[in-house]
């Protein structure tokens, strides 16, 4: 989310370090300890198959500890180190929350620009130079590009992978941001998460909006891990809204920096928006250029047999 134009403001709602060293041994010695955790087996010579004491049982490694936390509780919190958190309502939802932008930009433009940012490379990664520029090229600063992230497991996983083919050097904060999303995975198992953000409060964004933020966020997470979210938004997309309602809200997403060829990110955004942005700086009619009662229309139609949590 960065700030919009005039008086509005624009949500993206579109070596090794230390800490690294520290889980991956960590990590290792769970893995170690699974395969020295078996029972005795006395070979020949030893009891009688009756006097043979049972197997001890196998310990089940150690779960990760990320913190589960409500979402009216993580609208409160405010840590002083960026933090992961899992939602309550919604566990396959992770949530990083930042001391402040510019913390929450290390770790997260370079994704964004790779995932969803208009004109910008969907194969490889930008490096630092070239991201600074199309920062710049957006009018925005590092800190502002995005006044929060959301990405969905797959995504992110694409852009460690690209990481790594291509030797790209990962900043401090990137690598920080691979560490939990190692976290977010064990602890999420097999299927799909979402890992969303928000900053704290700041110059550019008072405590009303960083609570709409981090809302649009978290609505995104829901509508990348529940099932039949998805496409019950696509579908009300396709058929609910006309396409001068679509053709507006890909010109209002547009100017916000997001890839308006992409049509699902059209959809998501235009839900999010709709549905959990509620601060009228960051989102109403003015913005996207339809009338009032289009708006409660369409919310309503993204609303009629929506479960959420």
């Amino acid at each position: 989310m960065a700030p919009a134009e005039d008086d509005t403001v624009r949500l993206k709602l579109p070596g090794e370090g230390p800490a690294r060293r520290g889980l991956i041994g960590g990590l290792a010695l769970l893995a170690l300890l699974g395969l020295l955790g078996g029972g005795v087996w006395y070979g020949a010579g030893g009891p009688g198959e009756d006097a043979r004491p049972a197997p001890a049982a196998t310990p089940a490694p150690p779960q990760p500890m990320v913190r589960v936390v409500a979402e009216a509780e993580l609208l409160a919190l405010l840590p002083e180190q960026p933090s992961l958190y899992r939602l309550r309502e919604n566990p396959q939802v992770f949530v990083l929350l930042f001391p402040d932008l510019a913390r929450q930009g290390e770790a997260l433009n370079r994704a964004a620009a790779l995932i969803e940012k208009a004109g910008l490379p969907r194969d490889r990664l930008l490096d630092a130079t070239e991201l600074a520029a199309a920062i710049a090229r957006s009018g925005d600063t590092p800190a502002t590009w995005y006044l929060g992230h959301d990405y969905r497991s797959a995504d992110l996983a694409r852009f460690f992978a690209l990481a790594e083919r291509d030797r790209v050097a990962l900043n401090e904060a990137e690598l920080w941001l691979r560490d939990q999303f190692a976290l977010a995975a064990a602890a999420a198992g097999p299927g799909p998460f979402a890992m969303v953000s928000a900053a704290a409060p700041g110059p550019q964004m008072d405590m009303p909006m960083r609570m709409a933020v981090l809302r649009h966020e978290i609505g995104h997470g829901h509508y990348f891990t529940l099932p039949g979210l998805a496409g019950h938004v696509q579908a009300v997309w396709r058929n609910g809204f006309t396409e001068a309602e679509r053709g507006a809200f890909r010109g209002f997403l547009g100017r916000e920096g997001y890839d308006a060829g992409n049509e699902e990110l059209m959809a998501n955004e235009a839900m999010a928006y709709l549905l959990f942005t509620p601060d009228p700086r960051l989102f109403g009619p003015a913005q996207v250029g339809l009338a009032p009662a289009t708006l409660v229309r369409l919310r309503e139609l993204l609303r009629v047999g929506l479960t959420l949590p």
